[in-house]
């Protein structure tokens, strides 16, 4: 099974073959279309702090904007997007308010930068090698398509365990496999990370 290895000069490495680039590639944009982020966010006429905080939603005077106050519907959603005070709605809201869009587009970004890298070996395996920063942009891609499947499949602390209880021809056991792929990726690359 493929596994991160750390290399000369700081790079991290994968050797991976044309299924698992394609099913690491697929889960990231499935995770990219539920961000539904688009590419390029307006930035014009903001300070660069702005920016970085995610304050990009600009009303038709170029004033900031309300973002949604309101956590997502979809259940994965409320999983990558959750809430930053649970014991307080009105916290939550604001908060939400000013840092939902930031989030979503730093989490794209990751999953865009995983998709990039994997682009070269696309169709027939290969190794992807990951700077630092590469690395972590995986990490987060990673991350976030883990809590996805978990959330999706209803994930418990003892995934071995879900897994024993499913039958040899139930079509979640190929998912809970993938998931076991992306814990087992993100593992060894938080161990090769310098």
């Amino acid at each position: 099974m493929a596994r991160f290895r750390r290399g000369r000069g700081g790079l991290v490495s994968i050797d991976l073959d044309p299924v698992e680039v394609d099913v690491l590639g697929s889960l990231a944009r499935e995770v990219l279309e539920l961000l539904d982020v688009p590419l390029a966010p307006p930035t014009h006429g903001l300070d660069p702090l702005q920016v970085q905080l995610g304050l990009t939603d600009l009303d038709p005077s170029g004033e900031l904007g309300d973002g949604p106050t309101a956590p997502p519907e979809d259940e994965v959603l409320q999983r990558l997007l959750p809430d930053a005070y649970g014991d307080d709605p009105r916290a939550a809201a604001e908060f939400r308010r000013f840092t939902e869009r930031g989030l979503r587009e730093r989490k794209a970004a990751a999953g865009r930068r995983m998709l990039e890298s994997l682009q070269p070996v696309q169709g027939q395996g290969g190794r992807v090698q990951l700077d630092a920063e590469g690395a972590r942009a995986w990490l987060a891609a990673l991350n976030d398509i883990r809590l996805a499947l978990g959330t999706r499949l209803g994930v418990e602390d003892d995934v071995e365990e879900q897994l024993a209880g499913l039958d040899d021809d139930d079509p979640r056991r190929y998912a809970f496999a993938v998931y076991d792929f992306a814990t087992y990726l993100q593992e060894t690359l938080v161990r090769s990370m310098p």
